[in-house]
């Protein structure tokens, strides 16, 4: 998560230096102004130097709304096909941020294998029965 484990201005660096097109946050904001409280600050006062695009899943859950979910996802996919870069986040990176970026894979035509294959390696994973079973399904 931007700002909770770096400083909120070396955050903005970073995502200046990597010319960062679009976060994509999964943590509820409550949970975000908890954990982060300039981040959720920056984005109440819309004062994001990206786009910012809200997919908010419960700690080990899914989201509320499976058929937003489907569409954020897509979101995503598409503006990776336009080349633009993209960081996806949850409070640690791991089971939500997985579950998204494997989704996303395969919205891009990789197997349900190589989309958890590469999140893997990447650090990250579904967490629970009800993310795998997201990513079996989408």
């Amino acid at each position: 998560m931007p700002g909770r484990l770096e400083s909120w201005g070396a955050f903005l660096d970073e995502a200046r230096l990597h010319q960062l097109h679009l976060v994509v946050c999964m943590n509820p904001l409550e949970e975000v102004a908890q954990l982060s409280p300039q981040y959720h600050k920056a984005i109440a006062e819309g004062r994001l130097p990206f786009r910012w695009q809200h997919l908010p899943m419960r700690d080990f859950g899914l989201g509320a709304d499976p058929a937003a979910f489907t569409r954020g996802v897509e979101q995503i996919a598409h503006s990776l096909r336009l080349g633009e870069r993209i960081l996806l986040h949850c409070a640690a990176g791991i089971g939500r941020t997985g579950t998204v970026a494997a989704c996303v894979l395969k919205s891009l035509g990789q197997s349900r294998e190589q989309a958890l294959t590469a999140v893997r390696a990447a650090g990250s994973n579904p967490q629970s029965a009800l993310q795998s079973g997201w990513v079996d399904r989408f």
